[in-house]
């Protein structure tokens, strides 16, 4: 599947340039009563000496933690059927945890970029039907706010923005 829609077919999308071409890939949160339910927890430290704008952008360490779940017969969202299977989303995301940096991670608040698999990366769960994985991603180097996927997605070398209105990872 290459077109992935948060709340439909997924509930987290992640892409890197080095992964299917920059193709995004959905991935399927369990319900399971946890803050991470269909979504993701954000873990923010700001620096103490922070007192600028910018000294809280580069003094900022964020934290991105999602549950997904791989099996085989998943439903998505929607109530579709989950194509991939269980084994098929488990080598996808162990992908984009040999990254260290470049990954972009969509969530329902928006796209965060430059993110990176580093130190304690996934907490996996391999159950005789199932695996739940929880994983953290944090940033590299500067932090950037969340910015809207269909911005980024224009702001590729050859999308419809300017230089002026992209988003530049």
């Amino acid at each position: 599947m290459s077109t992935y829609t948060l709340g439909q077919n997924c509930h987290v999308i992640l892409s890197h340039a080095e992964i299917d071409s920059g193709a995004p890939y959905g991935f399927v949160s369990p319900k399971d009563g946890t803050v991470r339910e269909c979504g993701a927890q954000f873990i923010r430290q700001v620096e103490s000496e922070s007192t600028t704008y910018t000294d809280i952008v580069t003094g900022t360490r964020l934290w991105i933690n999602f549950d997904i779940i791989c099996a085989d017969d998943l439903l998505e969202p929607n109530g579709a059927e989950h194509t991939p299977t269980r084994l098929q989303d488990y080598a996808k995301l162990l992908d984009f945890l040999s990254k260290p940096s470049g990954i972009q991670c969509t969530t329902p608040v928006g796209t965060f970029t430059n993110l990176g698999a580093l130190g304690f990366s996934a907490d996996e769960r391999h159950l005789p039907k199932h695996s739940i994985i929880r994983v953290q991603l944090n940033n590299v180097g500067f932090y950037f706010p969340p910015a809207d996927p269909e911005k980024i997605a224009a702001s590729v070398w050859d999308g419809p923005l300017t230089w002026e209105t992209s988003y530049w990872v």
